[in-house]
């Protein structure tokens, strides 16, 4: 399946460079017009500024040049308006450019016409003369013949180009310059145009050669001073010269430079020909000579604009927000029609950062960058329908080579490039295999590539220090294209953080640095890690997320390491490496330490999340890794910027360990009564990821997600029911209840013992049910040391409910029964105590004490002889299960004495109540009556 970012026409199929490009006319050169060479016709002039009809097909007439060329001619024709003109533009912003437009159209209008038929309206000042003076090509220490005379000084080349050389050849041997009345009569009384380019350099060169008391250098200022008010009191003159922009560019002659800056006084006369957003067009022109169907560029434009309001929008969150991205994205439509084939971004990053840089040369350096970039790529076939900051192949020697030229950083940055973004190895080229690997689809976009190039272009000029770079929201911009969203490119500029070495990532801001970005140190300290160590941090996260919870157990290695008989609802968090089998869930249930386990009701399992566990552990490796070189900080020679940025990575870290840990749990497991009987269980699963945005904590999501399976409250009807309180069961053991409860699967699952003492409270305040402690049994009858501890109808604290020792659930009946003066112990007779059984597994060995076995001696037959009261029937219910669940044939015997209150037992319920029961169970009964 294509991308559809190639449904979409490729550039390389609409446009038509111009044939310097397309050849690979790559040198500054082409781009660098030599005014003198053109004035003097000299050979070795590319046709493109010799010919006046090349040269203006290809020039952008700007508002600013149109404003000046019309300014010029209408001066020169005798009209009003400025006759001393200044060019004040950043190195390589169309000085030069604007003086070879004006040489052209005052030498040859027609051809310059024809070729610009839009300029038809500038005014006719008929023949003109014309002088150039060239501060880059004139030498004060070196003669010029260039005019046909020999010259020594700039107003001596003056006077020979206009043919009036006798003038000032005293002036010129000597050195000394003329007075404005000698330049006036050179200038002559017809049009006449003197173009200076590059002043400043001359006069640095005069300065070093002395005349007299004075230099040549102290001369020419005065010569340019005189030239100019000569120049400004002729009707028909003009002069136009050139300087740096800033004292920057003008290689510390400040003083020069104000000087010279000062010749014109007006505000006006100070002329930009290239500003702002012309320069696209600029570029645009001077590339390409057909730019193809305007169809075409609207439907790229469209698409390209509906891709970034998309994202936009998507990270809006109020309308203003949104209206305000629809109308950026419909800017952004219309500067991509007006820059085809470039990407708008390209060009503002070159002027707008790159502009910033003393090496950048605004309009021949973004040409030939631009040209090296445009001639790569079509000569590689490039299928992109745009060419953007990420399109630039930083692989084309020629490309690279401008690219450097003009951010001035080759010997620093060619390793980081080759490195990160060139290199088989590089960090933009995993991410490219990476992605390929994912989506086909998006292989040719090479997507780590392309966002590891747009860092590179923007990581330069702009803000300086940690304010360098892009922001992620721009780059993105910069670089979608149709096919790649905006998530896939997040993806993988988060993956390139991790597999670039010199792509820093600090204030939200990408750059790249000649300077390791720790991500490759952090990664080589972290594998130094055992697997031990990072668990023992993961733990200790989880052991804060847990909070010393009351009932939790961590990572159990064994079942034996799970408490067992404590009266509490006990969650046993697995260990990350837990698997189905080891070992299986069945044996947490059913065994502990020393043997079987008792409280089989009263545990939970909470089962570990894989995914979740890999992430947890990926945390803590960089927590430690960071920290350890954070510690190590004087011995690797760190700086304050990288201990700054660990330290940044270790809390990053440490917030991702506290939030993949608590997450790392992702199923709990309770076991539950199974059809097949008592005693058999099944393990019910319940997830935990419906919880996860709650806001609970680890063990509040287990609770919560368990919460109509173990229960916090108990009603009194159920604790009635369970515990078998009522006719029969006039007593029961309250430590049997609480067995019960964590015993048995058909008992309800209760977080802790302490749900059972308060609806026993609630039961002795509803009068349902009495509690007494000091209850003791002795001879068939029950007795109560002190009447005062039997509670009915009292309110009681949970807090004062033992629920163990001689601690019994009462019904009513027998509560009032009990309940005496208190003066002394009450003994009953009747009710009966609870029922004592008697129990044997063979007949013929039933009075066969128990015994140990010899050890590692297996058993296969044993008998067993028990004698029990009330308290151990629940015991007996759990052994006779384990024994049927260890598929032994059992052959119970069990004797039952019962002592009937004084009016005795009712025949017919003692039959529903006892014989139909065990009938129904296949046994045997025998009944009789003793006296």
């Amino acid at each position: 399946m294509t991308s559809t970012a190639y449904r979409l026409v490729p550039w390389t199929d609409v446009v038509e460079p111009h044939d310097d490009v397309k050849g690979g006319a790559l040198d500054m050169g082409t781009y660098a017009v030599n005014l003198a060479n053109v004035f003097r016709r000299a050979g070795g002039v590319p046709d493109v500024y010799a010919r006046p009809d090349r040269f203006f097909a290809r020039t952008y007439p700007t508002e600013g040049l149109t404003r000046l060329l019309t300014d010029v001619l209408t001066v020169l024709a005798g009209g009003a308006g400025d006759r001393i003109l200044q060019l004040r533009t950043p190195f390589g912003g169309g000085k030069t450019h604007t003086l070879v437009a004006l040489l052209h159209l005052v030498r040859n209008r027609q051809a310059c016409l024809d070729a610009r038929p839009d300029l038809s309206g500038l005014p006719d000042p008929g023949t003109v003369q014309v002088a150039v003076l060239s501060g880059e090509e004139l030498d004060p220490l070196s003669p010029s013949d260039g005019s046909g005379t020999v010259t020594r000084t700039m107003w001596g080349e003056l006077a020979a180009q206009l043919g009036r050389y006798d003038l000032v050849a005293e002036h010129d041997a000597n050195g000394s310059a003329p007075g404005g009345e000698t330049l006036r009569r050179v200038l002559g009384s017809g049009p006449v145009l003197v173009l200076l380019d590059e002043v400043l350099v001359y006069v640095e060169k005069a300065m070093a050669v002395t005349c007299g008391d004075s230099t040549l250098g102290r001369q020419v200022m005065l010569f340019v001073q005189a030239l100019t008010e000569a120049a400004g009191s002729l009707p028909h003159a003009a002069m136009v010269y050139s300087l740096q922009a800033s004292v920057g560019e003008a290689a510390g002659a400040e003083g020069l430079l104000a000087q010279l800056d000062h010749l014109v006084s007006r505000k006006d006369a100070k002329r930009e020909p290239v500003t702002g957003a012309e320069v696209m067009r600029v570029v645009q022109t001077r590339l390409f000579e057909d730019l193809g169907p305007p169809a075409i560029r609207a439907e790229i434009a469209a698409r390209y604009a509906d891709l970034v309001e998309r994202q936009l929008v998507a990270q809006a969150d109020t309308d203003d927000a949104r209206r305000e991205a629809k109308t950026e994205a419909r800017q952004l439509e219309q500067r991509i029609r007006d820059s085809y084939p470039l990407h708008p971004a390209l060009l503002d990053l070159m002027y707008h950062r790159w502009g910033s840089l003393p090496s950048y040369q605004r309009t021949r350096g973004a040409l030939q960058f631009l040209a090296s970039v445009t001639h790569a790529l079509l000569k590689a076939g490039d299928v992109s329908p745009l060419i953007g900051p990420g399109e630039v192949d930083l692989a084309d020697p020629a490309t690279r080579s401008a690219f450097f030229s003009q951010v001035g950083e080759r010997e620093r940055y060619t390793s980081v490039i080759d490195a990160d973004i060139l290199g088989d190895g590089s960090g933009a080229k995993a991410v490219d295999r990476r992605i390929s690997a994912d989506s086909p689809s998006l292989a040719k976009l090479k997507v780590g590539t392309r966002l590891a190039t747009a860092v590179m272009l923007f990581s330069f000029g702009g803000q300086e220090g940690e304010d360098r770079g892009v922001l992620e929201i721009d780059l993105v911009a910069a670089t979608l294209v149709p096919g790649v969203d905006r998530n896939v490119a997040v993806a993988a500029l988060h993956d390139l953080r991790e597999d670039a070495l010199y792509l820093h990532h600090t204030g939200r801001r990408y750059r790249f640095e000649p300077t390791a970005n720790l991500t490759k140190m952090v990664r080589d300290e972290a594998v130094k890690f055992s697997r031990d160590e990072v668990l023992d941090v993961v733990r200790a996260e989880l052991g804060r997320a847990l909070g010393g919870e009351r009932g939790a157990k961590l990572w159990p290695a064994t079942p034996a390491d799970v408490p067992d008989g404590v009266p509490a609802f006990i969650f046993a968090y697995l260990h990350p490496d837990w698997s189905a089998d080891k070992p299986p869930l069945k044996d947490f249930v059913e065994q502990a330490r020393g043997g079987n386990r008792r409280y089989r009701n009263g545990i939970g399992l909470v089962l570990p999340d894989g995914q979740q566990f890999d992430r947890a552990r990926a945390a803590a490796r960089t927590q430690l890794a960071t920290g350890s070189l954070v510690r190590r900080q004087s011995q690797l020679g760190l700086t304050k910027d990288q201990v700054a940025e660990l330290e940044e990575k270790r809390h990053a870290a440490s917030r991702d360990l506290a939030t993949a840990a608590p997450r790392a749990y992702a199923t709990a497991a309770v076991p539950v009564r199974s059809d097949l009987g008592a005693s058999a269980f099944l393990i019910e699963e319940v997830s935990l990821r419906a919880l996860l945005t709650n806001g609970l904590s680890l063990h509040e999501r287990v609770r919560e997600a368990l919460r109509h399976r173990v229960f916090d409250r108990l009603t009194v009807a159920k604790l009635i029911e369970l515990a078998g309180l009522g006719p029969q069961h006039s007593a029961v053991a309250c430590s049997a209840v609480v067995d019960g409860f964590f015993s048995f699967f058909q008992f309800t699952k209760i977080a802790s013992a302490e749900v059972v003492a308060d609806a026993v409270r609630r039961a002795v305040m509803e009068r349902t049910a009495a509690y007494a402690t000091g209850i003791e049994f002795e001879s068939g009858e029950i007795r109560i040391r002190d009447p005062r501890r039997v509670h009915l109808g009292t309110a009681l604290d949970v807090e004062e409910i033992d629920l163990g020792g001689d601690a019994f659930l009462l019904t009513p009946e027998l509560a009032a029964t009990l309940r005496a003066p208190a003066d002394q112990p009450q003994a009953v007779s009747a009710p009966a105590p609870p029922p004592i059984v008697e129990g044997s597994g063979r007949p013929d060995a039933s009075t066969a004490p128990a015994s140990d076995p010899a050890p590692g001696q297996p058993i296969h037959h044993v008998a067993l002889r028990a004698r029990l009261d009330g308290r151990g029937l629940f015991g007996l219910q759990r052994a006779l299960s384990w024994l049927r669940d260890e598929h032994c044939d059992l052959d119970v015997e069990v004797t039952v004495r019962a002592s009937a209150p004084s009016d005795g037992l009712d025949p017919v319920r003692l039959r529903n109540g006892v014989i139909e029961p065990l009938e129904e169970g296949g046994a045997e009964i025998t009944q009789r009556e003793l006296s």
